[in-house]
């Protein structure tokens, strides 16, 4: 099985030489027993913030520091903070960065990301420049003097040599500063999950690298902000080890999504060179599409216009797509429409991972399985009529013969593609709806279908995606099974009468 990664040493930024701050930041010789020596404060954690949660006061003269306790960018600022012993003239508040308040991207910071600091009735983002304007702007000791040395990306090896610049402290700079800071919640992360996944010791070989993570693991402004491991370990492994899949860095950004548009709702600025993907949070059409968008990093370039199906804007018909369905993209002047060709469409006209196989074989077997979708799920979908066990169950065994034609991954074409975004969708509804109604595992005696399901689990572009299963259940109860109990009823009267 091929496993593939993306490159973990990208987070690190290069630390440029920068202006002398306004006022003096050299380190007395004393520093560093001071600084070391002063109590910590342990404080008890604000909660999270979510989409249902109410905004705190903003801009009434609190500093707050907007932060989320697994991001390790906001991790940078919380240490500073931390370490200047600001507890109280900075206040957390942590955000829910899968759930993210609607308040926060309207009135605090446009950006929608950690950190971000309020304070003298504005706000900053930014780690790298934000733990600097801590440093400079609050009281508490100095932690960057006036010349930063350049450290570049790079592997270990480069931050073990760069160790042993200074001689006067185990630290980047000898004495504990903005460097350190910068640096340690990536170390953090990376020592972790190098360890568990591939028994790699990144301290093996560099004892100074070694001694500055244990003088960092001293520091109870640092320790007071690290992560779960177990999460840790969990988190990543979901986002770099999907097998068969790289999983990019804009795959795990979480959009707050915007409401569906219905007939009372006015259209966007059509064909104004925004690209547009109309859909409906329930339809597995449209989220074919949505899922190819998420997991190539279009969430910046193809916006979202979910339509309420139910109660439809008339202007969508009239002015952007006749068929007046979904999915439909709006692109180059021109909108387009079928979810299958869309999905080929997305991913040859932008950016981002491709989905579609070069290799001549795999294309055509791709072709059959996307050709198949339908046979698919119009036999299920007429089994629930009937009874699925027996009507569906040849549907689900294709599937789980397909999963076997290549063994260099766990998904259709071995490799992630276009092909199990046009399936999980549907084999999403059908699992759930089969267990619930009927008891039907759809699972149980195809261990390929099984592991293929688990994998798609992982990935993130697919998970935001996600229906719920009770809304889902509702309405296909409201769907299908109105029509089996008209059905039962009718046979029930036949036999009275005539039997």
């Amino acid at each position: 099985m091929v496993r593939r990664y993306k490159s973990l040493v990208s987070p690190f930024s290069k630390f440029t030489q920068v202006l002398p701050l306004t006022h003096s930041l050299g380190f007395s010789s004393s520093l560093r027993e001071k600084s070391m020596a002063t109590p910590s404060v342990q404080e008890v954690l604000p909660p999270v913030l979510d989409s249902t949660s109410e905004p705190p006061p903003l801009f009434d003269g609190t500093t707050r520091l907007y932060t989320y306790y697994q991001c390790p960018f906001a991790q940078r600022v919380w240490i500073t903070r931390n370490y200047k012993g600001l507890q109280d003239e900075i206040k957390l508040v942590p955000i829910d960065l899968q759930n993210r308040p609607a308040w926060y991207k309207e009135k605090v910071y446009p950006e929608n990301k950690v950190p971000a600091l309020e304070h003298n009735n504005k706000i900053i983002g930014e780690s790298l420049d934000l733990i600097k304007y801590v440093d400079s702007h609050f009281k508490g000791p100095a932690l960057l003097p006036e010349i930063l040395i350049p450290v570049s990306d790079g592997a270990f090896d480069h931050l073990e040599t760069a160790l042993h610049k200074f001689s006067d402290g185990p630290f980047f700079l000898g004495q504990f500063s903005l460097v350190d800071i910068a640096y340690a919640p990536f170390i953090e992360r990376f020592e972790i999950f190098l360890q568990d996944v591939w028994k790699y010791d990144l301290k093996a070989g560099r004892p100074t690298l070694a001694a500055w993570i244990e003088e960092i693991n001293k520091i109870d402004a640092y320790k007071q902000t690290k992560c779960d491991p177990k999460q840790l370990i969990e988190l990543y492994k979901a986002r770099f080890l999907v097998s068969g899949v790289e999983i990019r860095s804009t795959i795990g950004v979480y959009e707050v999504l915007p409401p569906s548009l219905d007939s009372t709702s006015q259209p966007p600025p059509l064909f104004d060179g925004t690209t547009r993907l109309y859909i409906n949070y329930q339809c597995p059409f449209a989220q074919r599409v949505w899922i190819t968008r998420n997991y190539k990093g279009l969430q910046d370039k193809i916006k979202l216009v979910p339509i309420d199906l139910q109660n439809r804007p008339a202007w969508y018909k009239e002015k952007v797509y006749p068929e007046n369905k979904v999915p439909a993209l709006e692109h180059n002047n021109k909108v387009l429409g079928e979810s299958l060709d869309l999905i080929k469409y997305v991913d040859s006209h932008f950016e981002g991972p491709a989905l579609y196989p070069d290799d001549p074989t795999k294309k055509e077997f791709a072709e059959k399985l996307l050709s198949y979708t339908n046979t698919l799920n119009s036999t299920v979908y007429t089994s629930f009529k009937g009874d699925p066990v027996k009507e569906a169950g040849g549907a689900f065994d294709h599937l789980e013969a397909a999963l076997g034609k290549f063994d260099d991954g766990p998904f259709f074409l071995g490799q992630f593609s276009l092909v199990d975004i046009a399936y999980i969708p549907f084999i999403e509804r059908f699992q759930i709806f089969l267990q619930d109604v009927w008891k039907y595992d759809i699972t149980a005696g195809r261990p390929k279908l099984a592991a293929w399901i688990e994998e798609m689990n992982k990935i993130d572009a697919y998970k935001q995606t996600k229906c719920d299963p009770k809304l889902l259940i509702e309405h296909y109860k409201s769907r299908f099974m109105v029509f089996s109990k008209l059905r039962t009823d009718v046979i029930s009267i036949y036999i009275f009468h005539f039997f």
